[in-house]
């Protein structure tokens, strides 16, 4: 399988203005400018592999190979007047990972493993059992730290779609008609 990670943040990267900026156009016309900002540089080939023997596991390759491109990442922080709000999506580095792991009682219902927080509402999560058994599969979404959501995708194909909808939660879009959309 040929990973199409460094495509996505190299498409996004190459829209944003000097600042970081994007100006994005949202459901119903509503245009609002977000700001996208990833590390400095990617994690080294010999730190992804010591968070896996210590942790025991063997992290998905398309997420390793973002990993290295960039370790870590906040992508559509909201821009109110140029004041960033927040409420996007923040992927964690490897020592951002480490410390939520840290926190066992957040996460000891559930076998995953936080690499991100999404709209500051739940924790992006890789999910082990699912890993361990090869599916590739293996996102899950954490919300409010009690429902443990599968998204049925992997990093990329998750990434290309955040991306592709400009952060807005494709995950819970319905179908509407025209019938339908007016009734919400």
């Amino acid at each position: 399988m040929t990973s199409f990670v460094q495509n996505t943040v190299h498409g996004l990267k190459s829209l944003l203005d000097q600042n970081g900026v994007i100006r994005i156009l949202g459901s119903e016309g509503e245009i609002t400018d977000a700001l996208v900002t990833f590390s400095g540089s990617g994690a080294s080939q010999s730190d992804i592999r010591a968070f896996e023997t210590h942790h025991q596991l063997s992290l998905p390759d398309d997420y390793k190979k973002f990993l290295t491109l960039h370790n870590g990442a906040r992508i559509f922080d909201s821009l109110l007047d140029g004041v960033n709000i927040g409420g996007g999506l923040h992927l964690f580095n490897i020592k951002e990972i480490d410390t939520e792991l840290k926190d066992e009682e957040l996460y000891e219902d559930v076998s995953g493993i936080p690499i991100g927080h999404l709209l500051e509402e739940c924790d992006l999560m890789i999910d082990r059992d699912r890993l361990k058994e090869g599916d590739p599969n293996y996102l899950y979404l954490l919300e409010d730290g009690l429902e443990y959501k599968p998204l049925d995708l992997n990093f990329e194909i998750f990434l290309d779609r955040y991306v592709m909808c400009h952060g807005q939660p494709f995950w819970e879009w319905r179908y509407y008609t025209a019938e339908n959309y007016y009734r919400i």
